[in-house]
């Protein structure tokens, strides 16, 4: 990389003004930057005919959350973003920065083997009885004070547990949301 070379950047504090990722895109394309540095959102539908390398750091950080998708967002994401090199006239390489790499969805990605990781995401759902296997809800409960949000969420799972006590229906929670504030709201949920 020279050290002249002009990066941009494209993220949620870069484009909160309407139309300003078609600029900052627009300046990537036509070569007024040279690096474009981002989050998920360069990753999502944009052709970049001259990109011949990809970095991404940190990949799999989406496998920490406390979400059944985790493998298979982190999958999509790690796809889609290796898309974006080497689609003009000269190949392109990707590179993956993370700590989990022989995890199952890390590998498939960087092999692109879309038929390994679906084997492996349904076995390990069946495992462990998440959908398509089984249904799932997530009950998300929110409040401008920590402790209502708590309270009511606490109401809304006792009234669950009641209503399904005579089905084979297991009620986890309440517990902090996975981003226990959000616009300034306090957030619990539970899962039925």
């Amino acid at each position: 990389i020279s050290p002249r070379a002009r990066p941009g950047r494209m993220d949620r504090d870069t484009t909160r003004r309407r139309r300003e990722h078609v600029r900052i895109v627009g300046q990537f394309r036509a070569a007024e930057t040279d690096i474009l540095i981002g989050t998920q959102m360069v990753a999502k539908g944009f052709d970049f005919p001259g990109v011949t390398l990809v970095g991404v750091i940190s990949a799999d950080t989406a496998l920490n959350l406390p979400d059944f998708r985790a493998a298979e967002r982190t999958f999509q994401l790690l796809t889609q973003v290796s898309g974006r090199s080497g689609r003009g006239e000269r190949p392109g390489e990707v590179i993956i920065q993370t700590y989990r790499p022989d995890h199952y969805s890390i590998q498939a990605a960087a092999h692109q083997d879309y038929a390994a990781f679906y084997q492996q995401e349904m076995q390990a759902r069946s495992e462990l009885g998440y959908p398509p296997f089984s249904h799932l809800v997530n009950v998300v409960v929110s409040a401008e004070k920590a402790g209502e949000a708590e309270k009511r969420a606490q109401r809304i799972a006792e009234a669950i547990r009641r209503l399904v006590a005579d089905h084979q229906v297991q009620v986890l929670g309440p517990a902090p949301a996975a981003l226990p504030k959000l616009r300034g709201e306090h957030r619990w949920h539970l899962l039925a």
